[in-house]
């Protein structure tokens, strides 16, 4: 009981939160949870490394950035580098520890295992790959740990990570590896006098074998221990840069393909295991099969053979780079924005804006928990596309800026409304039929509505009902409040609302996004009985760290209260002669679905 007063001292917004769950609960059950909350202390959330987010909060600003990076990972050296100039924050590659000991200044170290001195403070830049485990021993996961934040360029990787070697995904951030605009001048096509190169280690059966065939049919060069301008000056003599994995079951070698993509070379490449990470590369690179060296020969014959389509691919590559949006930037500019580096304007400015939603049905994830991805993938037979959601060492605010972006996104493409469901959906097994009856509701030009819930978590008790009506065996109401964000359609009418949430706003009692939106009254909210979608009670809340059975007995409470509004609201409007002037938003399948005013 000591340490539960305590904490509640210590957060009384936690408090006043709790009382409003109880409240929802009804006596008995709150009695019940209340005895297991003070045996327990507290309340239950989910482990977090100490230092994680203590470290976070770190401005890279307050000086100069240090890069330490072997010579082998200059490439995505030179790609954080650029990065964060873009920002006005200045940085500065180093190759070893310096002589004098390492400054006080934030670090970046990319494949930290490499040095036996670290810095005091450093975001580690994992590079390995987990499909070979040889370098994930306890002492490199023990690095892996100690960092401020870890960057991975592989959702593979962090699946690994987080799954067999229980890394909390707190401290993980995905940022693949992508194209640096304006790297190298345009290609002096005359100097090309090799056909074939490769670069990297060759001492590798598989990759030998590749080489020795290539080597029967073509010039091949191959390239050991050279990097940066010197490794370039002798790229520019290749007309052909093949990739060839050193595993079988190798993930794609991306720091190789985005460099020599920068570089403007065409790429002949095997097939990977990650395949399904690389959508934005299929355009890009001529891919065959694993270990299908004769279609290699084949590939690398066709483009010698046709000189003039190789320098019209490459020509066609750099156009589709500049167009498309960068990855890189994407995901490292949303690392700087959840640690607070950058604001959410800026975040707009230098990637934001540059991505285009590929759907108006999207479920909002983050890649960084892999298996609630994995899992709504599983369950998702309707079309939904996934996007990566934004973050913040505060959980709730990059939820929030994630519907505010999204939301930005649809307005700026001209979207006259967007479903954004989250990946701990719960599709019962009518969702179907029903998803399908409800779309061609909201669809109807002559029904104004602002958001539609498919799923209401905590309904006050203080919400009114401002109208029903009934489509295809579908019993509607629209109502004045919001509380909850699992399943939602958002039409244009309420965008610019959305767009207006305050990022600034840390006051968690009042500013996540749903209680925004609840605060919004002129709000028209349609929703149906019983909900459309249901919460996985199997997953953990990304935002609060509490298991999801903590909102079932809410959902079913919030039910029970919708069932009952409805019924009373029905009572109230078959009074005659009442003096209440009310829009009863009454509609009849069968008419043009026009409301009616009446005076009940």
């Amino acid at each position: 009981m000591i340490a539960t007063a305590s904490y509640f001292q210590a957060h009384p917004e936690v408090l006043q939160g709790y009382l409003l769950y109880a409240w929802k609960l009804g006596f008995f059950k709150a009695l019940v949870r209340t005895f297991k909350f003070i045996q327990r202390g507290g309340p239950r959330v989910a482990p977090v490394p100490p230092a994680t987010t203590r470290k976070l909060a770190l401005a890279l600003r307050s000086g100069s950035v240090v890069i330490l990076a072997t010579a082998h990972c200059l490439y995505l050296a030179r790609s954080i580098s650029v990065a964060l100039s873009r920002v006005g924050i200045a940085s500065h590659i180093i190759h070893e520890p310096p002589p004098g000991g390492y400054s006080n200044n934030l670090h970046f170290v990319i494949s930290p295992q490499m040095f036996a001195l670290l810095p005091a403070f450093y975001m580690a830049v994992q590079m390995e790959q987990s499909v070979s485990s040889r370098w994930f021993n306890d002492d490199y996961l023990e690095i892996l740990r100690n960092s401020v934040a870890i960057l991975d360029y592989s959702v593979l990787n962090i699946r690994f990570l987080t799954c067999k070697k229980d890394l909390n995904p707190r401290q993980l951030f995905y940022v693949p590896i992508g194209y640096i605009a304006d790297y190298a001048p345009e290609p002096d096509h005359t100097l090309e006098d090799c056909d074939v190169v490769f670069y990297g280690d060759t001492n590798n059966r598989r990759r030998l074998k590749f080489l020795q065939e290539l080597k029967k049919h073509f010039r091949v060069k191959v390239i050991g221990n050279l990097f940066g301008e010197q490794l370039y000056a002798e790229l520019a003599h290749a007309r052909i840069v093949v990739n060839i994995h050193y595993y079988e079951e190798a993930l794609l070698e991306t720091t190789r393909i985005w460099e020599c993509l920068s570089l403007h070379k065409l790429i002949v490449s095997e097939r990977s295991s990650d395949m399904d990470q690389h959508a934005d590369l299929m355009q890009l690179i001529d891919f065959v099969d694993v270990d299908d060296i004769s279609v290699m020969v084949e590939r690398v014959r066709y483009w010698l053979e046709n000189d003039s389509l190789r320098l019209q691919r490459i020509t066609e590559n750099h156009r589709l780079l500049q167009k498309q949006p960068n990855r890189f930037d994407y995901f490292f500019y949303r690392f700087l924005l959840a640690t607070d580096n950058i604001t959410f304007e800026e975040f707009w400015h230098l990637a934001g804006h540059k991505v285009e939603l590929p759907s108006d049905t999207l479920c909002l994830s983050l890649p960084e928990y892999v298996e609630r991805a994995e899992g709504f993938a599983r369950d998702n037979k309707f079309g939904f596309s996934a996007f990566p959601g934004l973050r913040h060492t505060q959980g709730w605010i990059g939820c929030a800026m994630s519907y505010k972006y999204l939301i930005m996104l649809a307005r700026q493409q001209g979207l006259r409304q967007i479903m954004i469901c989250e990946d701990d959906v719960e599709f019962p097994p009518d969702f179907g039929t029903r998803w399908q009856k409800i779309r061609e509701q909201l669809n109807d030009p002559n029904i104004t509505w602002d958001i539609f819930a498919g799923l209401i978590a905590n309904l006050d008790k203080d919400v009114d009902v401002l109208g029903l009506y009934k489509f295809r065996d579908q019993q509607f109401a629209v109502i004045n409040k919001l509380m909850s964000m699992v399943f939602n359609v958002y039409s244009e009418r309420v965008y610019d609302t959305i767009a207006q949430w305050d990022e600034d706003n840390h006051d968690v009692t009042t500013n996540t996004i749903d209680r925004y939106l609840g605060r919004q009254g002129a709000l028209n909210i349609l929703t149906v009985d019983p909900f459309l979608v249901g919460h996985k009670e199997s997953q953990q809340s990304t935002i609060w760290g509490v298991e999801n059975t903590h909102y079932t007995d809410l959902i079913k409470a919030s039910n029970q209260l919708l069932e009952e509004k409805i019924l009373t609201y029905k009572k109230i409007t078959s009074i005659p002669n009442s003096r209440t002037s009310v829009r009863a938003f009454l509609y009849d399948a069968n008419t043009t679905h026009q409301p009616r005013d009446q005076e009940l």
